[in-house]
């Protein structure tokens, strides 16, 4: 399989140099509008790929994407300090717009995988723009939240974090919420596992909820744990995993919500978004998934009453 990834800052490079330690993908073409950047990351990791197997490392323009399975869309001004990734919106729409339609004059075919901020107005963005098929537009979602709750539960708990079912609902921002009505590690309640505190957990998830916001002080952006995360979701589709993953995806009546993405679970497989799944919540988590749903409504809102979209 063959992965363009538009936008070669260091989100995009992170994203390219973890491809090729997992040498699943053929090829990774690095698309930027700094042909510096994009060239200089390009020779950078490619100088390692015999010691990590034979992904081919490009840099090139858009007319490369023609022939890509999965194009990655990184792009974008990155939040600052002090920042959610709402105040991004407006900053990144247009480019989102111009990155869309360059892709779409030469492929019309590929996987859309919106990673830009915030992500999900950004990948219902990217659906209206291209006119691609729903299933071929997702975004990261909560994936990367989810993530970093799961890391966080299984240092609590000191167990195999690799063990520990938890995920957060809705947009990817401050408004997400925790499901811990099903959450579990390895098939058991967190309830039953020594240690069990629930105050203690509800501060993890709040932890989780704002972290990236400390780190964005720390060292100017959070890189190593998305591209991970992306590089996690870029290999289950090469591989056909078909893993539920939360991901943002379109919703229709969905615990009453229509007409938006965000960030629910999904079944992904090679051919992109197969099912959206719809669990069993608590009316609290009912309750936090549609008042995040509200939160990107407006969101979008905004853009349209703003000239930004139709």
């Amino acid at each position: 399989m063959k992965v363009s990834i538009i936008g070669a800052g260091r989100l995009g490079a992170t994203l390219a140099y973890t491809l090729t330690l997992k040498d699943t993908v053929r090829e990774v073409t690095l698309i930027d509008i700094n042909h510096n950047l994009s060239k200089g990351e390009m020779l950078d990791i490619s100088h390692g790929v015999s010691l990590t197997g034979y992904t081919r490392i490009k840099t090139a323009d858009y007319d490369s994407v023609k022939d890509a399975d999965i194009i990655v869309i990184t792009a974008g001004i990155p939040r600052k300090p002090g920042e959610s990734r709402l105040d991004l919106n407006k900053k990144n729409v247009n480019i989102l717009k111009d990155i869309v339609g360059n892709i779409t004059k030469y492929n019309k075919s590929a996987i859309l995988f919106v990673v830009s901020n915030p992500v999900d107005i950004m990948t219902y963005v990217a659906y209206k723009v291209s006119g691609f098929e729903r299933k071929r537009v997702f975004g990261m979602g909560t994936m990367l939240d989810t993530t970093r709750l799961r890391s966080a539960v299984g240092m609590f708990f000191d167990l195999n974090p690799k063990d520990v079912n938890i995920m957060f609902l809705g947009e990817h921002g401050d408004s997400m919420t925790p499901v811990f009505s099903l959450a579990n590690i390895n098939s058991i309640p967190l309830s039953s596992i020594p240690g069990y505190d629930k105050k203690k957990l509800e501060e993890i998830a709040e932890y989780s909820r704002t972290c990236a916001a400390e780190v964005i002080a720390l060292k100017g952006g959070t890189i190593f744990a998305p591209a991970v995360v992306m590089a996690e979701i870029v290999e289950s589709m090469v591989k056909d995993r078909r893993q539920i993953m939360p991901l943002s995806v379109y919703l229709e009546d969905y615990y009453g919500i229509d007409g938006i993405y965000t960030g629910v679970p999904a079944i992904l497989s090679k051919n992109g978004i197969e099912s959206v799944i719809k669990p069993m919540l608590t009316e609290k988590e009912i309750e936090g998934l549609r008042g995040s749903a509200a939160v990107i409504k407006n969101a979008i809102k905004d853009l349209k009453d703003g000239g930004f979209i139709d």
